[in-house]
């Protein structure tokens, strides 16, 4: 119970866990009712998001790798999101298998692997969201300056700056997530994770900055993706100034909001895909057979010496030749 945590918030908490006024109240019982209802999908929908984007962000990958495809700053970031939401997934996958269904771990190195994993996951899901802020800045800058400018903000030199710019700050600042939990362990309930002794200290103090800063400097500071991160914004600033109702309550919405967070790494390729002439094209000739190749596109040479070339004829219709005004929000 959190009541049993010392920790302190700006109003008065909602009734604790289990008890009848709990049940009589609004709010406990919607949060109550909803987690319960979906927590039995939770895994299975989670698990199938994840494997998806694990292997839909190495094919991104091996795609804008390509020599064509890195001449441009656009896709160089854009590889460099795909690595991030390839690290995210990954983090997921290794979050599945080091909880087992299951809130117990087998020994302290799993518990706390699993501590490095979750901080992973933010810092890898943090700093794909904020390459795709500067991309959108190193677009809007080369418009803003004359053409020898505008071709220098648009360079692979230039995305590499900005991206480690923005990158490192990200996974020195999400390193407050590995002091939020500690491994403990007991004769009834084994090794599992709990709240920190140092997130418990002067009334919750640093578990409260946690929240607030995860959710103002790594979601609501990227207002651009409004359906997938900030819903998760507002429930970890909201916990900052009512922890109580968090630890009782709003903590438990957290599956929904890494449904939203693990959905978001999926959306580059489908958007890369729909908008992109070019990576399309790439795309069939490097993992479609030639037969489906020369149904999709009008081949008007083919290289004997490479059978992954090919030459293409122009088709009447406009196809999107860059994605830079993409959007990453589902």
């Amino acid at each position: 119970m959190a009541s049993e945590l010392n920790c302190t918030q700006f109003w008065e908490p909602y009734p604790e866990p289990g008890t009848d006024e709990a049940g009589n109240s609004t709010v406990p019982w919607l949060i109550t009712s909803a987690v319960k209802a979906y927590r039995p999908y939770h895994y299975y929908l989670l698990t199938s998001i994840v494997i998806f984007s694990f292997f839909a962000n190495i094919l991104i990958v091996i795609v804008l790798s390509h020599k064509e495809m890195r001449r441009s700053g656009v896709n160089v970031t854009m590889l460099l999101i795909a690595v991030c939401d390839f690290g995210c997934s990954v983090s997921g996958l290794a979050q599945l298998y080091l909880r087992n269904y299951s809130d117990n771990y087998s020994s302290y190195l799993t518990a706390n692997s699993q501590i490095a994993v979750d901080y992973l996951a933010v810092a890898f899901h943090a700093s794909s969201l904020y390459l795709a802020v500067g991309m959108a800045f190193c677009r809007v800058m080369s418009l803003n300056f004359a053409n020898k400018n505008r071709d220098l903000w648009q360079s692979p030199n230039y995305a590499l700056r900005v991206a480690c710019a923005l990158c490192s700050p990200v996974f020195v600042v999400a390193t407050f997530v590995i002091f939020v939990n500690a491994a403990k362990e007991t004769e009834e309930d084994g090794i599992y994770l709990d709240v920190s002794d140092l997130s418990l200290a002067n009334a919750c103090l640093f578990m409260k900055l946690s929240l607030v800063a995860s959710g103002f400097l790594f979601k609501i500071v990227l207002v651009v993706f409004l359906i997938t991160e900030s819903p998760q914004g507002v429930f970890s600033i909201l916990g900052g100034f009512a922890i109580t109702d968090y630890i009782n309550y709003f903590q438990n919405l957290s599956i929904f909001m890494n449904i939203l967070a693990f959905l978001n790494t999926t959306t580059s390729f489908i958007i890369y895909s729909a908008l992109s002439g070019k990576f399309r094209k790439l795309f069939t000739q490097m993992f479609l057979p030639r037969y489906v190749t020369e149904k999709i596109y009008l081949v008007s040479d083919f290289d004997h010496r490479d059978p992954r070339k090919f030459h293409f004829q122009k088709r009447t219709t406009v196809l999107v030749q860059s994605i830079a005004h993409s959007s990453r929000t589902v």
